[in-house]
């Protein structure tokens, strides 16, 4: 969840962007791979939509190198600053952050890439976005937006608690109008923005017993839904735990021996006939 965009229940203050961060740097090597599967490269002028903290626009800018500029842009002025203070503080200077609605044409056009990670599945009409933001694509450009499927989400071999995590998650997706399993929709999502795909790709991040940032990673957003599960009546913050469930999962995982699946990342990408 990398953006505060309209229908983004998750909030943006402090703790929330910091998970967000946490997130975008474990969630990097899958990223990258599909990125550069789907053609973003040097020089090009990329537009990241629902940038929040900045993770996918500092890992595109890194892509393009010095030649190329990329453009993030969140509704949340908290993220704004957040992500352009980091720029400014690690010295990344092509690229830039606004405050924008990702529903309507964003500036700074024309882009030769076009993507966003985790953001559409808040939308109500993920193609309509995408048809919004495909004006601004140059001809030849690429459109990538990269979503999860939850249902691979869980742990190998299954544990009841990492079970309940992930059927938590799939409770607090749907309190927040979001669309969990979008990402192996994003083929039929880029044929309805009127786009031509041209390929799609799945990367699944895994965690080994005793690594930190499967257990911090699901607890973080399990920790955050929170206000969501108890207004739905899905669970209870003393049912949760919140304070322990991090230690919790995983003293499970080591003593089972389990490895942690991430939810799925697809991307499929496509352009302009």
């Amino acid at each position: 969840m990398d953006s505060s965009q309209d229908g983004y229940q998750l909030g943006s203050e402090p703790p929330e962007l910091e998970r967000l961060t946490r997130q975008g740097q474990v969630l990097e090597p899958a990223t990258r791979t599909l990125l550069r599967a789907a053609g973003v490269g040097t020089g090009m002028r990329v537009l990241d939509l629902g940038s929040g903290a900045g993770d996918v626009s500092f890992l595109a800018a890194e892509l393009v190198g010095p030649t190329g500029e990329v453009i993030g842009v969140d509704q949340s002025p908290d993220a704004v600053a957040l992500a352009t203070a980091r720029a400014s503080r690690n010295r990344i200077d092509n690229v830039r952050f606004v405050v924008g609605d990702i529903h309507e044409p964003a500036p700074g056009g024309p882009f030769d890439a076009i993507i966003g990670r985790v953001v559409l599945l808040y939308s109500k009409d993920p193609a309509a976005v995408l048809r919004t933001q495909v004006q601004l694509l140059r001809p030849g450009g690429v459109v990538a937006p990269i979503e999860t499927d939850l249902t691979t989400a869980g742990s190998r071999p299954a544990t009841p608690l990492a079970s309940r995590l992930v059927s938590w998650a799939a409770e607090g997706f749907v309190a927040a109008n979001a669309n969990a399993t979008l990402g192996r929709e994003l083929w039929e999502v880029l044929l309805e923005a009127g786009l031509r795909p041209l390929g799609m790709l799945g990367v699944q991040p895994h965690f080994g017993p005793g690594d930190p940032n499967g257990p911090a990673l699901f607890a973080g957003m399990i920790r955050t839904m929170v206000p969501l599960l108890e207004r739905t009546g899905a669970a209870t913050a003393r049912e949760i735990d919140p304070d322990t469930l991090e230690a919790r999962l995983t003293e499970e995982l080591i003593n089972a021996e389990a490895v942690l699946a991430y939810a799925q990342l697809l991307c499929a990408w496509g352009t302009k006939d």
